[in-house]
């Protein structure tokens, strides 16, 4: 059985036809809300370290987060609202005083009531 050239030819045609339209009037990707931690900094001063980062809100709603910072086996939590497009500031100093050298530091941010961070990072210290 042979196929005719003009048949797939025309094919072709329609299937680009069909994918050029999707793009244009239903993108394959949408710009769907979501958070995200910006500008995440580590910084050493001489008396501590000091961990920044920024948090934004794109949810079309208002959002609790939780943050947690691990110090070994010391968790430290916070949790807070942002509203829809609010920007916030996290800031965690921890003094040279107050661990060993080499040690390990986890932070985590999540949206509350989600198990799936929506960062999240390591540190060791030393």
């Amino acid at each position: 059985m042979k196929i005719n050239p003009r048949v797939i030819y025309l094919a072709s045609l329609v299937i680009l036809g069909v994918l050029t339209t999707f793009t244009v009037f239903r993108p394959m990707v949408t710009g769907g809300e979501y958070s995200m931690v910006q500008r995440a900094h580590f910084l050493e001063r001489e008396d501590r370290w000091v961990i920044e980062f920024h948090i934004f809100n794109h949810e079309a709603e208002d959002t609790t987060y939780n943050t947690t910072v691990a110090l070994d086996e010391e968790l430290s939590t916070d949790s807070f609202r942002l509203r829809q497009g609010e920007l916030f500031k996290c800031s965690y100093h921890i003094s040279r005083e107050e661990i060993n050298y080499g040690k390990k530091v986890s932070v985590t941010v999540c949206k509350e009531g989600e198990a799936t961070p929506i960062d999240e990072a390591t540190y060791f210290l030393e």
